[in-house]
């Protein structure tokens, strides 16, 4: 039986290599592969699709449509009880 050396050596040479990237990683020296955290103190303006998997702090104020929200504006009906609620809608300039 033919034994392949260079294979076998190869192989160890990868993990070897990932072993101390690992370590390297850990000790601060390569930079990580993380979701980033952005903060900001001024308008952000995001255009397409954003998927929040946690929980999102906003200082300030939000404009929300709830047209788009609800179908209707101000109103949601419960799909269980059949009944509407009213969304308390409040204008900051009236």
């Amino acid at each position: 039986m033919e034994q392949h050396y260079g294979f076998f050596r190869s192989v160890l040479i990868l993990i070897a290599i990932g072993i101390w990237i690992i370590v390297l990683q850990n000790a601060g020296l390569l930079p990580q592969i993380r979701p980033l955290k952005i903060q900001a103190d001024q308008v952000l303006e995001i255009k397409g699709l954003v998927e929040v998997e946690n929980t999102v702090f906003i200082k300030g104020q939000v404009d929300a449509n709830l047209e788009s929200i609800n179908g209707y504006s101000k109103f949601y009906k419960d799909p269980r009880t059949g009944e509407y609620y009213v969304i308390p809608v409040t204008d900051p300039y009236e």
